[in-house]
């Protein structure tokens, strides 16, 4: 026998104790995870599939909770526009602003506040669908358009 036959034999030697050594780690490990000692083979695996059926179980329960968050979500706002702007050439400054309020469907409310010398009015319409059933002034249409379109 060579030389590079005994260090071939003493390199697998190792990698086989490095093999065992890892392997016992991962046995013990696993048990960890479990709660529980030395499991054999179809212990374990008893366990797993005793905890799915359990994980199963408690995801069905999250079913109508999810189904009842995902209503409200889409009822809630999900879109907010707010711009300043000034409407009249003889007011300093942009004092009036349009705050559009949107949920999922595009419905919502646009509150509109015009700034003039003599004071401030406030208009409110509402949306529907990303629409209004009132006039809405330029200013008005380019905030919709831009809070219809956010992400």
């Amino acid at each position: 026998m060579s030389y590079p036959f005994f260090v071939l034999l003493g390199l697998w030697a190792v990698s086989c104790g490095v093999g065992v050594w890892w392997f016992s780690g991962l046995q013990k490990k696993v048990a960890r995870l479990y709660g529980e000692g030395e499991l054999a083979g179809d212990d374990v695996h008893a366990e797993i599939i005793r905890r799915l059926g359990r994980l199963e179980v408690e995801l069905e329960g999250f079913e109508p909770r999810l189904q009842y968050v995902e209503k409200v979500a889409g009822a809630s706002l999900q879109k907010i526009g707010f711009v300043r702007f000034n409407p009249f050439q003889d007011t300093g400054g942009d004092n009036s602003f349009i705050l559009v309020l949107l949920d999922s469907q595009k419905n919502g409310v646009m509150l509109s506040s015009l700034f003039t010398r003599e004071g401030v009015r406030m208009y409110g319409k509402a949306i529907d669908r990303g629409r209004s059933k009132h006039q809405l002034s330029d200013e008005e249409k380019a905030a919709l358009e831009e809070t219809i379109n956010r992400n």
